[in-house]
């Protein structure tokens, strides 16, 4: 037997915009952890992000994502 049909009684479309939400602002919070890491050069400056971003959940991704990453592109 398989648990398709109980998880699909079970959930509904709320539910799964929600699932499907936290799962963009999940990898939108790992995606900005790992481009902090790969491409800030200053150690310190490095470190310093990476906190805000681990520390300020997800209001530090959003900041990391303004404040450094599109400067940089431009």
């Amino acid at each position: 037997m398989t648990l398709l049909p109980l998880f699909a009684v079970f959930i509904g479309g709320w539910e799964l915009i929600l699932i499907t939400v936290c799962l963009a602002i999940t990898a939108f919070w790992i995606w900005m952890i790992v481009d902090c890491a790969q491409y800030e050069t200053d150690g310190t400056t490095k470190i310093v992000w990476l906190l805000v971003i681990l520390l300020a959940g997800f209001i530090g991704a959003p900041l990391y994502f303004f404040v450094r990453k599109l400067p940089r592109k431009s």
